[in-house]
This record gives C-alpha cells, structure tokens and sequence, in this order.
C-alpha cells in the first residue's frame, strides 16, 4: 500500500504550485482532499500524470479520482491544460 498524491506533486508544480507560499505548498501536500492509499503498481505507473495521460484502472473509480483532482486544482488554484481539461469532462459527463 502507497500513499498517491491525486494532483502529483511534481504535476502541481509545473501547474502553479510554484507561485504558492511555503506553507500551502506543505498544505497541498499533506492535503487528505489529495491523498488516496493506493497500490503500488498503479502509483508507479501513474508518476507525475495527469487526467490525460493516466486514470485509475477501475472504470467506477474515475469519477471520484477526477472529482478530487477537480476539488485540489481549484483549492490551490493549479492549472489544468486543455488536453487534461477534456478528459476530466469526459469523465464527469459519464457520472
């Protein structure tokens, strides 16, 4: 069992996180709103991906994946590019 930040780290990063203080970076990192125990393999394989290049393999699954990562990127006012912008569409049009 691993812990996966659901907006990844290095994700936030590249999508504004560089702009936040100190303290809500800690904050976005320890945030229970951005952190889901997971299995390893599927943590591996998810890396630093967002919404357009990885989902959770349980099809069932996606709509909270995608909710929470709606909910963290919102919170800590991260960028979504437009290629993740229409998978987190397609994935919420379909809950």
């Amino acid at each position: 069992m691993q812990i996966d930040h659901v907006v990844a780290l290095e994700n936030a990063w590249r999508t504004g996180a560089q702009q936040l203080s100190r303290a809500e970076r800690q904050a976005l990192a320890n945030d229970p709103e951005n952190l889901f125990a997971v299995d390893g393999h599927s943590n591996s394989q998810k890396r630093s991906a967002d919404a357009a290049t990885w989902l959770p393999a349980a099809k069932d699954f996606r709509c909270e994946y995608v909710e929470h990562q709606v909910a963290v990127k919102a919170q800590y006012r991260l960028w979504v590019v437009p290629a993740e912008r229409d998978a987190m569409e397609r994935v919420l049009t379909s809950c």
